[in-house]
């Protein structure tokens, strides 16, 4: 028995944006943290560039963009074994 016994199904189209969106993102993030600006973050916390925020905001982003792609159903969850 699969660790995993339920797998996301996606169009690579799909995972192009998913991973363009999230990089997007954090560069985003990390080019406030450079220039000294604020911006807004998915969780509403400040971004310092510290580990704890990075994770943070990947995290958000990915469950953001996971859900939404879900909801367009674009992403399902199938039988790892199939």
């Amino acid at each position: 028995m699969s660790a995993y016994p339920l797998v996301p199904a996606y169009s690579e189209q799909w995972g192009d944006r998913f991973i363009a969106t999230l990089h997007d993102y954090i560069s985003d993030l990390e080019r406030s943290v450079d220039e000294g600006d604020d911006v807004e973050t998915i969780s509403g916390e400040p971004f310092c560039g510290c580990s704890d925020c990075y994770e943070r905001e990947a995290y958000l982003m990915a469950l953001k963009l996971a859900i939404e792609g879900y909801e367009a159903g674009e992403v399902r969850l199938v039988d790892a074994q199939h």
